[in-house]
């Protein structure tokens, strides 16, 4: 039986547990190891993971409920294949959550939290161009959701954190260009500028351009991932260890 986790167990572990476990099959969908469409069986998962199915399969409820997986009743979990209309309603319900979140951001002032955003724009800027796809995916979307944290609300924080859950999925299957990675890393700089400066209309309307421009992008790597999925469909099965990284 082949190795469905690509070597992504570390240890004795942490995937003892439920969350461990999501946390090690959440890598792997994000490494491109396990692909849109692929099912996740329990009894495979469990002997690989060397644990009974109850964990495994109260880790698929886990993934599902951040739009990971898809779960087939009574049978298994198939890792979600992100669609033209899912993107349209993730950067949709982005754009109205985020550009909320920022302008309570800026009127709150929370310092801890600021500099926590701050935190978490210096990573991107340090990973800039030299990071995988996965490393520049989850730097970028780290900032963000840092700066829904800074919001104030749990609530909102907790949205937001599950649709960026589904914006990772794709965009962790993509590597920016050094181009697209300077402007992001200089939007995110402008963004926050204007939260710390208390402009909440400026990071509003910074946030909203911001987040159209990726969804524009995130359409235009969907179709490119449509085609080659069309073109490997006459030569068998996609293999497991398919590697990520096209650059934008």
């Amino acid at each position: 039986m082949p190795d469905l986790l690509g070597g992504l167990i570390n240890g004795p572990m942490a995937t003892r547990t439920s969350e461990g476990i999501a946390h090690v099959i959440r890598r792997a969908i994000l490494a491109g190891i396990l692909t849109p469409g692929q099912p996740l069986r329990e009894r495979q998962l469990a002997e690989e993971l060397g644990v009974s199915r109850t964990p495994i399969r109260e880790a698929f409820f886990i993934l599902q409920g951040e739009g990971l997986v898809d779960l087939v009743p009574s049978r298994y979990a198939r890792v979600r294949h992100v669609s033209s209309n899912d993107i349209a309603q993730i950067y949709s319900l982005r754009r109205v959550l985020e550009s909320y979140a920022v302008r309570c951001a800026a009127e709150q002032q929370d310092t801890a939290k600021l500099n926590q955003a701050a935190d978490a724009l210096a990573v991107q800027i340090r990973i800039g161009t030299s990071g995988s796809a996965i490393d520049q995916a989850q730097a970028d979307l780290a900032f963000h959701e840092a700066v829904a944290a800074a919001a104030g609300s749990q609530l909102l924080l907790t949205i937001v954190h599950q649709v960026l859950a589904v914006t990772v999925t794709l965009r962790s299957r993509y590597k920016y260009s050094p181009t697209r990675v300077k402007q992001v890393c200089r939007e995110h700089e402008a963004i926050f500028d204007a939260i710390r400066a208390g402009d909440p209309d400026a990071a509003e309307a910074l946030m909203e351009e911001h987040i159209q421009g990726s969804s524009k992008l995130a359409f235009k790597h969907l179709q490119k991932m449509e085609k080659a999925e069309d073109a490997e469909s006459g030569e068998g099965m996609p293999s497991l260890h398919r590697r990520a990284g096209e650059r934008a």
